[in-house]
């Protein structure tokens, strides 16, 4: 077996298509209102953290990587039959 296998082959090529597509938008296309920033502020109230205004720059950067993978994932075709895990019987 020499080449990669293809579920690797097809998550780098979503990858980079979500890269070119974030390159895409431009300053003044970005809205002025982030709703990151009310899910950052919803999260910190539900769990009673006060998030420092100095760490809110990180944290909204941190849910970016987790959104955007988690698109990559979620967008992945799996057949109607697989199962989520191994099953094993005794």
């Amino acid at each position: 077996m020499t080449g990669r296998p293809r579920k690797v082959k097809v998550m780098r090529k979503a990858a980079r298509k979500a890269r070119s597509k974030s390159r895409m938008v431009t300053k003044s296309a970005t809205p002025t209102h982030d709703p990151l920033n009310d899910l950052i502020a919803a999260g910190g109230r539900a769990l009673d953290l006060k998030i420092d205004k100095t760490w809110i720059p990180a944290v909204r950067g941190h849910l970016q990587v987790t959104l955007r993978h988690g698109a990559l994932v979620g967008g992945f075709a799996l057949p109607d039959d697989a199962e989520p895990a191994s099953v094993f019987k005794a």
